[in-house]
């Protein structure tokens, strides 16, 4: 693990992660090859799992971090029904990147962040053919 203390103290804790959960879904929300993925969605508890998801993985060190799984699982509707893919991850990634850019953390820690964020895509990646 890169500098002192988790990556969820490095970054800021709980009020970073919060504005930045807040940015992230704006962002996406306004991105039109993704806001068909959340319509009907209760933002509100989504942002709150992304929280309690986020406030998980960069507290753990990334190999105790299995969320292959849980990805999964949680996305399985939209893998079969809606077509959800490594692509869409890769925007949804992106998306992430610029939210913690723009919120000022160090090209450093917007990189830690991500790289623990890009072990999730081999569940989209296999989700994402589900539907072919």
């Amino acid at each position: 693990m890169a500098g002192s203390g988790s990556l969820f103290e490095r970054i800021g804790g709980e009020p970073a992660v919060h504005a930045a959960v807040d940015v992230f879904y704006k962002r996406i929300l306004e991105d039109l090859k993704l806001v068909r993925f959340f319509e009907g969605v209760d933002m509100e508890r989504l942002k709150k799992h992304q929280m309690e998801f986020i406030s998980f993985a960069f507290t753990n060190e990334p190999e105790y971090v299995s969320g292959h799984e849980f990805m999964m699982e949680a996305h399985m509707k939209l893998f079969e029904k809606y077509g959800l893919n490594e692509t869409h991850f890769d925007l949804i990634a992106a998306h992430f990147h610029a939210t913690l850019t723009s919120l000022g953390l160090s090209p450093e820690l917007v990189d830690e962040a991500v790289d623990v964020v890009a072990t999730l895509r081999p569940a989209f990646e296999e989700g994402g053919k589900l539907n072919h």
